[in-house]
């Protein structure tokens, strides 16, 4: 049995993993394009889903994307975008990004063109808890905006409350509010303050 001195197995070693690490490199920048293409696939699916088109697959999500909607400036930088929307009528997009228990929460919300009446909405996240704070990229919870305003009945600027339901809602009018997610509070707070905050920005 020959036996390899340590000098020979340490270049061996480090030449094996300068080898995977190349390959591995080439491997990533190979894949970038697509990765950069499936993300906007998904942001496209993301924000037709809250415009009210449903089960929209991923080869016609751009397509339809690019015919119905155009990005809008804003002096915020913040992503925003006007589109027609699955009933015929117009809507702005605006992207709504924020903080959960465990990590960073996003979302696109649609408001209609009283720029006051939310038509939909769509939430994402990147490591609330199973069954608890993921539940905000469940439909039923997205759905709960649709037809609330993110001002009062005096005009002014509220955003939407994410209350538990055993609570009145401290003067807060039903138009205003929609139920936060059972056992998950500080994920509710999360998606509360990041809609204040982000609308807040554009509200102007």
């Amino acid at each position: 049995m020959k036996n390899f001195s340590n000098k020979y197995i340490f270049l061996y070693i480090t030449a094996l993993v300068v080898i995977i690490a190349g390959l591995l490199s080439v491997v990533s920048i190979a894949l970038k394009p697509r990765q950069m293409q499936n993300q906007e696939i998904e942001k496209a699916q993301q924000i037709l889903q809250a415009a009210g088109y449903d089960q929209i697959a991923k080869e016609d999500a751009l397509p339809l994307f690019s015919k119905i909607a155009a990005p809008l400036e804003s002096s915020t930088q913040r992503e925003m975008y006007t589109i027609q929307c699955a009933d015929g009528t117009q809507g702005t997009v605006i992207f709504v990004d924020g903080k959960g228990l465990w990590g960073k929460i996003w979302g696109y919300v649609v408001l209609a063109d009283d720029f006051n009446t939310i038509k939909g909405a769509v939430f994402s996240h990147k490591s609330e808890t199973p069954g608890l704070g993921a539940n905000i990229t469940e439909k039923k919870f997205a759905d709960s905006f649709i037809g609330k305003k993110i001002y009062d009945s005096n005009g002014k600027f509220v955003s939407i409350k994410i209350l538990q339901k055993a609570k009145s809602g401290g003067g807060v009018e039903d138009a205003n509010r929609v139920d936060a997610i059972s056992g998950a509070t500080i994920t509710s707070n999360g998606v509360q303050e990041m809609l204040y905050k982000s609308i807040k920005e554009v509200e102007k």
